[in-house]
């Protein structure tokens, strides 16, 4: 028996890639020697960095950014050539980042974001695959151009 598992995370709670393990593991108690098959996969939030990097042979890129109540963490990129950085937003400003009770953008900032963004432009000749969309991403990189960082 074969079985391909691909789910996606279970935002704050489980990855894809471990939902993908206990599965395999629950398949093999119950069916003995079967065939199973991880797909980790993501719908361009938390968990798409490693969905890429497990399908690519990308390199992931530890950065030091500040997460939405502005305390620094580590964030990572991945780069799979010197042309391509892959940027996941929800690691510097995602939802599992702060607790329900801090959650209020009057209070909250994303600038973690930027700061990602801009330690993977700095990847020789680079293009960006993002959930932002590509003319923002150029007009992002007009910007720190302009102003010198």
């Amino acid at each position: 028996m074969k079985f391909v598992f691909a789910s996606d995370s279970f935002k704050g709670t489980l990855s894809s890639k471990r939902i993908s393990q206990l599965l395999t593991i629950a398949a093999r108690e119950v069916f003995g020697d079967c065939d199973c098959i991880p797909v980790t996969i993501a719908d361009g939030g938390e968990g798409t960095l490693d969905a890429l990097m497990s399908a690519g042979h990308g390199m992931l890129i530890p950065v030091v950014v500040h997460d939405p109540l502005m305390k620094e963490i580590k964030a990572n990129y991945g780069v799979f050539d010197a042309h391509m950085a892959v940027v996941e937003m929800a690691q510097a400003s995602g939802l599992t980042l702060v607790d329900d009770d801090k959650r209020n953008p009057l209070y909250t900032s994303s600038i973690g974001i930027g700061e990602l963004i801009r330690a993977a432009l700095r990847v020789k000749e680079q293009r960006n695959l993002n959930s932002v969309p590509l003319r923002i991403y150029y007009r992002l990189n007009n910007f720190l151009k302009v102003y010198g960082t």
